[in-house]
């Protein structure tokens, strides 16, 4: 109970302070290509339940879709420019303050893992499904 205190209080304080980062952030992306600037990936948290894990988007509007798909190459071309800068400094991850105020993410916790590899876990690392996913890892 006190850490999902924390994890709200904190978030909510992380959330206030970095607004104009983010605000900034997705005019840049808005501005360089079309399409959000939320990038919403379906990945799964504490006890197996799915949700949406918000970031900037930093690729092409329907990246997943061309070329090698959710996989990222070295220097890949559907990362933009913004989104090169948004990787290299971390702030894509900003939106996922959101899922930790929202409750499908924790400051500190294993990263969710999309539903593919959750499928091929084994028993042992299903174990990672008993705490709620988070942002450090």
């Amino acid at each position: 109970m006190i850490r999902r205190a924390i994890d709200i209080v904190g978030g909510c304080i992380a959330l206030a302070l970095m607004a104009p980062v983010m605000a900034l952030a997705m005019l840049a992306i808005r501005i360089e290509s079309r399409g959000h600037a939320i990038y919403r990936q379906r990945r799964v948290g504490k006890d197996g339940m799915p949700f949406d894990l918000l970031k900037l988007r930093t690729m092409v509007d329907g990246a997943e879709h061309i070329g090698a798909g959710l996989a990222i190459n070295e220097n890949d071309s559907r990362v933009t420019r913004v989104g090169a800068i948004l990787r290299r400094t971390s702030f894509d991850e900003l939106p996922n303050l959101l899922n930790v105020v929202r409750g499908d993410m924790s400051f500190i916790g294993p990263r969710p893992t999309i539903p593919v590899q959750v499928a091929q876990y084994t028993e042992r690392q299903r174990g990672r499904l008993a705490i709620r996913p988070g942002i450090t890892g």
